[in-house]
C-alpha cells in the first residue's frame, strides 16, 4: 500500500513560484539540478507529469534552504507568487481592479487546484473580513513551511492591495495544536478600485469617440467638446485614483518608516542588552570560588539591566522550602524581612513561584489582579513588595533547578516583555553556571586536601608501623623479665611494686603500639554482618561507671536497624572515643552528651556541597555534646595524628585519627561541626550491608 508521504498528491505548478524565484534572487542556483536531487525528474515537470509526493517538496524545500542559507525562503517564494515576475504584467496590472475579496477567491481557487492534500475554504465573516481555511486530508502530513508558502501568498496580495490597507491574521495552525491553518483577511473599503474602472471606461470612450463622430456626426454638440470632454474625464479619474493610491502607498511608507524605527531602537536596546550581558557573565567569570555570587549577581543586574528590584531565592538540600540569598534595591527593613521569608515547595503551596520552581518554567507577569485571582498563594509576598510587573527565571544547575531570579519594577511604569524575559533567563541560566563551576572548583580543591592528606597519613602509617614494630620487639623481652622477676620476688618488698609499676607502664605501652599498628593499617580485621544498635548500648553501659555526675547522657539508639559490614571491636571503639573526648570537653562544668542511632537515604543533590557522598542507604551514628566546642583552626587538625588540645598526659592525639582509619575502612563518612562555646557534633554515616541496599 502506498504511503501518504509517497503519493502524489501536489501538482508540479507547486514549484513555479520557488523556481521564479530562483532565477530572479538565485541565479547561480540550477533549478533541474535542484529538483533531481529531491527525486523530481525530467519526466515528472512536463506538462503531463502525473504530480509530485510530499516526500520530494520535503527534499526539495530542506534542499533549497541549505543553497541558500534562507531557512524561511517558503514565505519568500509565496510573496513571490503574486509579483510581475512570476505572475506576469498583464494579470499583475488587473489583480488590483479585481478587489481583496476576489482577488483571495482566485488565489484560492488557485492554490487549492495544485493539490490533493488539503482542503481549502473562503467564507465571509463581516462587508470587509474573509476566513480562509486549509484542511489537510486525511493520511497527509504537511510541514510547516507549507504554512508559510500559504502565508506568503497572502502578504503577497498585502503588497498588492496597500490602498487597502489589509492585513492577514493567523489565530489557528496545525502545527501549534489546531484542526487546520486559519487565516483572517481584513481591510478598508477604497475608491481606488472604482476611480481606476471609470478612468478605464472614460479612456476607452476617448479612443472611441473620434471614430463614433466620423460614423455619425452630431449637429448640436460641437466635435471638439465631445473630443475633449472624454479625455478630460479620463485623466481626473486617473488623477483621483492615483491621488487615493498614493496617498494609502504614503501611510503606508509612514507606518514602514515607524516600524523601522522602533525596530532601529529594539535593534539598540538588544545590543545594550547583549553588552550587559557579556558585561555580567565576565563578572562572574572572575568571581573568587569562596564567593557568594547571589549578592553580586543581583547588583549587577539591577544597575545594569535596569530593574527597580531583583532578588535570588535558592532552595535548601531538602527541596522544601526557598530562601532569600541575595538582593537589589530593598530597603533595610525589606531585606530584614524577605531574609527571614521562605517560600514552601510542598503541594499545598501552588504558588507562582512553586509553579516556576516545580516545572522550571520562566513567567512573566503584569498583571497584578490576575495574581491575585490565579495565585492567592503568592500575595503576601506581593502585597509586601508591592510589584507593578516581574518576571520569574528557575536557576537550574545540571537541569535540576536550584533556585529562582525574580527582577521586578515597583516604580518604573514601563511593562515587562518577552525581551525582558530572554534577559532574565539568560542572566539566570549564568548564575547557574556559575555556580555550578564554584562548585566543581571546591569539589576540585576539596578532593586535593584530601589526597594530600591520605599520602600524608600513609607515610605516616608506613612510619608509624615500622616504629610500632620495633618498638613492640622491645617491649616483649622487658614484659618477660618483669613477669619472670616478679616470680621469683618475695610478696613483700618494694622491689616488687616497682615491678608493678614496670610492667602496668609496659602494658600501656603495649596499647599505645596497638593504636599505632591500627592506624597504620596493619592491624587488618574480617568483617561481618552486624547490628550496631546492641552494640552501642552495651558500649554506653560501660561508659556510664566513668562518666562524672554533672554530665546527662542521652539515648536515641534504635536497636531494628539493618546491618553493617564491620568488626564490632570497631564499632564499640568508635563510639568509647567519641564518647570519651565529649565528656573531656564538659569535665569542669558538666552538660549534655547525646548518642543518637538512625537510618538515612542519602540522594545525590548539586547544592551538596561539603558533605559529598555516594548516595545510597545510611546508618547514621551521632555523637553530641554541650562542652567548650573547637575554633576552625583546631578542627581543622583534629584528624592529624599526635595533634591533641588537652594537657600533657591526659591524650595522646591518636583517637581521633584512629577514628577516621576505621570509618575510611568501613567505606563511610565522618564530619564534624563544633561552635565555640557552644559544644561539637560529630556524624558518623557507615553503609548499611550489600544485601540491604539490593533490597531497598
Amino acid at each position: 500500500m502506498e504511503t501518504a508521504k509517497g503519493k502524489e498528491v501536489y501538482s508540479k505548478k507547486v514549484l513555479d513560484a520557488y523556481s521564479a524565484l530562483i532565477r530572479e534572487k538565485y541565479p547561480e542556483i540550477e533549478v533541474e539540478d535542484l529538483m533531481a536531487d529531491a527525486g523530481i525528474g525530467i519526466d515528472k515537470t512536463g506538462d503531463n507529469a502525473p504530480g509530485i509526493s510530499q516526500a520530494q517538496i520535503n527534499r526539495f524545500h530542506e534542499r533549497l534552504c541549505m543553497l541558500t542559507d534562507n531557512l524561511r525562503i517558503a514565505r519568500s517564494a509565496g510573496r513571490y507568487a503574486v509579483t510581475p515576475g512570476c505572475l506576469g504584467m498583464i494579470r499583475s496590472l488587473v489583480l488590483p481592479f479585481a478587489g481583496v475579496r476576489r482577488a483571495c477567491g482566485m488565489m484560492v481557487k488557485y492554490a487549492g487546484g495544485l493539490t490533493r492534500a488539503s482542503r481549502y475554504t473562503i467564507r465571509d465573516i463581516e462587508k470587509n473580513k474573509i476566513e480562509i481555511m486549509v484542511t489537510p486530508n486525511e493520511g497527509v502530513k504537511e510541514e510547516p513551511f507549507q504554512c508559510e508558502l500559504r502565508q506568503g501568498y497572502f502578504q503577497g496580495l498585502v503588497d498588492v492591495f496597500l490602498h487597502n490597507e489589509l492585513s492577514v491574521q493567523h489565530p489557528e495552525c496545525i502545527f501549534n495544536g489546531g484542526g487546520g491553518c486559519r487565516y483572517e483577511l481584513s481591510w478598508k473599503g477604497s475608491a481606488f478600485p472604482i476611480l481606476a474602472v471609470l478612468s478605464w471606461l472614460a479612456g476607452v470612450a476617448a479612443i472611441a469617440m473620434p471614430i463614433a463622430l466620423w460614423i455619425i456626426p452630431s449637429p448640436v454638440v460641437p466635435k471638439s467638446l465631445w473630443l475633449i470632454c472624454p479625455a478630460l474625464l479620463f485623466f481626473a479619474l486617473g488623477w483621483a485614483g492615483q491621488s487615493v493610491k498614493s496617498k494609502a502607498l504614503a501611510k503606508s511608507l509612514r507606518g514602514i518608516h515607524a516600524a523601522r524605527e522602533e525596530m532601529l531602537n529594539q535593534v539598540e536596546v538588544n545590543a545594550e542588552n547583549s553588552k550587559a550581558i557579556v558585561d555580567i557573565g565576565q563578572a562572574l567569570e572572575l568571581e573568587d570560588p569562596d564567593t557568594c555570587i547571589f549578592e553580586r549577581t543581583t547588583n549587577i543586574v539591577g544597575k545594569k539591566l535596569r530593574y527597580d528590584r531583583v532578588m535570588i531565592m535558592i532552595a535548601n538540600d531538602e527541596k522544601t522550602s526557598l530562601c532569600y540569598r541575595g538582593g537589589y534595591g530593598f530597603t533595610e527593613v525589606e531585606k530584614l524581612y524577605i531574609s527571614n521569608y521562605s517560600i514552601s515547595l510542598d503541594g499545598s503551596s501552588e504558588g507562582v513561584f512553586y509553579e516556576s520552581f516545580r516545572h522550571k518554567k520562566t513567567m512573566l507577569v503584569n498583571d497584578m489582579a490576575w495574581l491575585k485571582q490565579k495565585y492567592p498563594q503568592s500575595q503576601d509576598l506581593a502585597d509586601r513588595l508591592k510589584p507593578l510587573s516581574f518576571i520569574i527565571s528557575p536557576i537550574e544547575v545540571d537541569g535540576e533547578a536550584i533556585g529562582l531570579m525574580i527582577a521586578l519594577n515597583t516604580v518604573t511604569l514601563r511593562r515587562l516583555d518577552r525581551n525582558d524575559t530572554h534577559l532574565v533567563m539568560a542572566v539566570a541560566q549564568q548564575v547557574g553556571s556559575v555556580y555550578r563551576r564554584q562548585k566543581y572548583e571546591k569539589q576540585q580543591g576539596e578532593f586535593k586536601r584530601q589526597i594530600v592528606q591520605l599520602q600524608k597519613m600513609e607515610a605516616l602509617g608506613v612510619l608509624a608501623g615500622g616504629i610500632a614494630h620495633d618498638f613492640n620487639n622491645i617491649l616483649s623481652p622487658i614484659i618477660g623479665y618483669t613477669d619472670l622477676c616478679l616470680s621469683m620476688c618475695p610478696e613483700a618488698g618494694k622491689m616488687l611494686t616497682y615491678l608493678h609499676r614496670v610492667k602496668n607502664a609496659s602494658g600501656r605501652a603495649q596499647d599505645l603500639v596497638a593504636q599505632i599498628l591500627a592506624f597504620s593499617r596493619q592491624g587488618e580485621r574480617e568483617y561481618i554482618r552486624c547490628h550496631p544498635g546492641p552494640i552501642i548500648k552495651e558500649s554506653l553501659k560501660l561508659l556510664r561507671a566513668s562518666v562524672p555526675q554533672t554530665i546527662k547522657i542521652e539515648t536515641l539508639v534504635k536497636t531494628d536497624l539493618a546491618p553493617v559490614m564491620a568488626d564490632p571491636t570497631q564499632i564499640h571503639q568508635l563510639v568509647m572515643n567519641l564518647c570519651t573526648n565529649a565528656y573531656h570537653a564538659m569535665a569542669d562544668n558538666g552538660g549534655v552528651l547525646t548518642v543518637c542511632l538512625d537510618e538515612i537515604q542519602v540522594n545525590e543533590s548539586p547544592l551538596e556541597e561539603t558533605r559529598q557522598m555516594l548516595p545510597g542507604p545510611y546508618i547514621h551514628l551521632q555523637v553530641k555534646d554541650t562542652g567548650h566546642g573547637m575554633s576552625r583552626a583546631v578542627m581543622d587538625n583534629i584528624f592529624e595524628p599526635y595533634f591533641t588540645t588537652k594537657t600533657k598526659g591526659r591524650g595522646t592525639g591518636m583517637g581521633l585519627p584512629i577514628i577516621k582509619g576505621i570509618v575510611a575502612r568501613l567505606k563511610g563518612y565522618i564530619f564534624v561541626d563544633s561552635i565555640e562555646g557552644k559544644g561539637s557534633c560529630f556524624d558518623i554515616y557507615l553503609p548499611q550491608a550489600a544485601e540491604n541496599r539490593s533490597a531497598q
